[in-house]
């Protein structure tokens, strides 16, 4: 076996598990989350291996790809494991400059035969992966089998039949790739096991840039006989009559833009989202198998009255203060120190400390950072890792695991030490969620109430050690929300209904926590509603909130501009209704949006959203147009000297040119309007300043002329414009063209 220390931690973002037991397939960002297995650096083993043994395991599973990429650009990283899992896992990557662009590449090889377990690629041009692809979602999905039959001949997998197995991406940027994004379920005896998965990802030609195979769990595992289940429509029927529809609010933020809207929903009782043992029939629960269904959970919150807050308006000296007392630890040849306090805004616009610090030791150290609330003294963001510097033994003495409900007291005691003032607005946890053993913690999701009923992606999460250490604690709360009132909805009947009828049932293997053999995997049917296990219903319109058809179907139909118009509706920079005219005008707020979202990046930082510097007089901050005018002005597309902006007002073909042309920054060349020659039997029609623009628009081919006329003054339509735009977009990642 390996002997070997702790001595550093990658710290990786949260991974997203929704409920129970979730099937890997699950795509929802609304659900509970918790921290991702940490991956461990190794300090010293008994195993060698070299840069040239990674190497030479990279030409042998990719003998003709990468034949650019000489051994001076890789570079190898420290082994590393996870806890609860022995297997040391290396790191391979490469950088190559091509053509004043890099291509980027690594690869994570697993155990002593050096398994391929991850892969990612980035090339150097995408100009054949643009809109629209080459390949379509089914030829992708055949060079992703192939892909992993290539690495992996002995796994059993299928194409996960979740909504969320497969989706297509489509950057709101033409400027940046299509791709196409695959899960595939683990399988035994054909069932998927729901803890198990690989993914791979395909460039629109086909290119494959992701690969990842899921952590298996280790040990002798023994499975459910498929023959004993019971039958399918038995136990649907089971489910199905215990499923009622739960009210809740559901904060949807567009990623986009920033902004966040508050949605009511229904959602099925958490009692019944893990199913149903296959063989016995029994309901699957946190504590196990129950033979009843379990009762709801009621919204109680974390105390009754509220708490002052642990520090109004602390310091930058008093948060750091305050960083050291939560950051203290006595390990031996561990100093703690604090690298750097600033003073920013986080994602939510909230002011925070931001505090960097590293665990230093003799011959290194690690660190990671966090945020302390400037307002209240709350420390908001927290992962520990001070547990990940302690010297590993097989024999080593533990303290007495905590039980579920220890743990979850540990952790209100936590929330009521470090944010208090948060803890009258948030429930204790409605879905209780087992003991996690390959990370030794408990994870707990504290649910935001407002108006009685919980609240869908705002939430506290606390992780405790299995001996009542806090592990992790982070709080993902909005302010200023509007909270609709809960009339003209749906009612409770009617959403069950709904749910009762769309509910299917899949059979997969669960390996159940808190059983007697905890090396066995059970058959379970696990409920699924409008094709995903977690589905929402908005409980003003009915309409379901995420379908697996919904970027398949075709929204516009026109002669030479259909693919760009649904290209543009599905990304959400056209808006469109029943009376849409494809080959009417277009005013120019509707092209400026269109552009600004199309080819360029609306900016918002993962602290706040970038502050405009200047808008027209007309343009205020509330108007729906505000961030795409500063944005365009940010950019140099407009000019703030014009004083004011008219949106409704269409959009002429010479105005376009000087948009499309200044978006490829040519404005310079463009301005020396006398120079250029315009062959057009009504080039006299060109305003004299938009000479050049026209001129350029034109010799790139973003605008073309019909019947030797250019038709300066006619009004674009929203199919030219599409046209245009993704023109444009392909000259850009030509000319290597990006605006931040």
């Amino acid at each position: 076996m390996v002997t070997f220390k702790k001595v550093g931690t990658l710290l990786s973002a949260t991974a997203l598990s929704v409920g129970l037991l979730a099937p890997v397939a699950s795509a929802s960002t609304f659900a509970n989350e918790r921290p991702d297995t940490l991956p461990i650096q190794v300090a010293q083993t008994n195993a060698v291996v070299t840069k040239n043994d990674l190497i030479k395991r990279f030409r042998e599973l990719f003998p003709n790809e990468f034949t650019n990429v000489a051994e001076k650009d890789f570079h190898m990283s420290t082994g590393h494991y996870y806890s609860g899992d022995e297997t040391l896992r290396y790191e391979l990557s490469f950088s190559k400059k091509i053509d004043n662009r890099y291509e980027h590449g690594s690869v994570t090889f697993a155990g002593e035969s050096l398994e391929l377990e991850g892969f990612y690629y980035q090339p150097a041009n995408y100009a054949e992966v643009l809109f629209p692809p080459k390949y379509s979602k089914e030829e992708a999905e055949k060079i992703a089998n192939e892909f992993i039959k290539k690495f992996d001949q002995t796994t059993e997998y299928k194409l996960a039949s979740d909504a969320f197995g497969y989706y297509e991406f489509y950057s709101p940027l033409l400027t940046e790739p299509v791709q196409y994004y695959f899960t595939y379920n683990v399988t035994k005896s054909g069932v998927p096991l729901a803890d198990q998965n690989i993914s791979v990802a395909v460039l629109g030609d086909g290119t494959v840039t992701t690969f990842h195979k899921g952590q298996a769990k280790k040990g002798d595992f023994t499975y459910d006989a498929p023959s004993k289940k019971q039958s399918e429509s038995d136990m649907a029927k089971r489910i199905r009559n215990a499923v009622t529809a739960q009210l809740s609010y559901m904060v949807d933020t567009n990623y986009q833009t920033g902004e966040q809207n508050v949605k009511l929903v229904y959602q099925p009782n958490s009692q019944v989202t893990s199913g149903v043992h296959a063989l016995t029939g029994e309901w699957i629960t946190a504590d196990g198998l129950s033979a009843t269904l379990p009762k709801q959970q009621e919204v109680t919150p974390i105390v009754e009255q509220p708490l002052a807050p642990k520090q109004p308006g602390i310091t930058a000296e008093q948060a750091q203060e305050l960083a050291m007392k939560l950051l203290a630890t006595n390990q031996k040849g561990i100093e703690l120190k604090i690298d750097s306090i600033q003073e920013m805004e986080n994602w939510n616009g909230k002011e925070v400390y931001y505090i960097n610090y590293m665990y230093e030791y003799k011959h290194g150290g690690t660190g990671t950072s966090l945020m302390i609330d400037k307002a209240t003294g709350e420390v908001i963001e927290y992962h520990d890792i001070k547990n990940q510097l302690l010297e590993v033994a097989e024999d080593e003495d533990k303290a007495p695991a905590l039980t579920q409900q220890q743990a979850l007291d540990k952790a209100v005691a936590y929330i009521k030490e470090w944010i208090p003032s948060y803890a009258s607005n948030y429930a204790l946890p409605v879905n209780v969620e087992p003991y996690f053993s390959e990370t030794d913690s408990y994870y707990f999701t504290f649910p935001r109430i407002v108006n009685g009923l919980t609240v869908i992606g705002d939430q506290i999460h606390v992780g405790i050690s299995e001996t009542g250490e806090l592990q992790a604690l982070s709080v993902m709360a909005y302010d200023q929300l509007a909270w609709p009132v809960a009339e003209g909805i749906l009612t409770k009947q009617e959403a069950t209904k709904l749910l009762k009828d769309q509910l299917k049932v899949e059979l997969q293997y669960v390996n159940i926590p808190n059983v007697e053999n905890e090396q066995h995997y059970s058959l379970a049917y696990q409920p699924k509603f409008k094709e995903s296990q977690f589905n929402y219903i908005d409980a003003k319109t009915g309409e379901w909130l995420y379908e697996a058809t919904s970027k398949d179907k075709t929204t516009i139909e026109h002669p030479t501009a259909a693919e760009e118009l649904n290209y543009l509706i599905r990304t959400g920079a056209l808006q469109v209704d029943d009376a849409f005219n494809p080959d009417a005008a277009i005013t120019k707020g509707e092209a400026l949006q269109v552009l600004v979202k199309s080819v360029t990046h609306m900016y918002y930082s993962f602290y706040g959203e970038e502050e405009a510097t200047e808008s027209f007089t007309n343009i205020s901050p509330d108007h729906e147009l505000y961030p795409v005018v500063t944005r365009a002005l940010s950019i140099g597309l407009l000019n703030a000297e014009d004083q004011t902006f008219n949106a409704d007002a269409p959009l002429s073909r010479e105005e376009l040119a000087k948009w499309a042309v200044s978006l490829l920054k040519w404005n310079g060349a463009a301005q020396y309007s006398d120079i250029y020659q315009l062959n057009y039997s009504d080039a006299s029609q060109v305003t004299k300043e938009m000479r050049g623009y026209v001129a350029l628009a034109s010799a790139m081919g973003l605008l073309e002329e019909e019947n030797g006329k250019w038709k300066p003054k006619s009004d674009v339509t929203y199919a030219e414009l599409a046209k245009m735009t993704l023109r444009l977009a392909h000259k850009m990642n030509e000319q290597n063209i990006n605006h931040w």
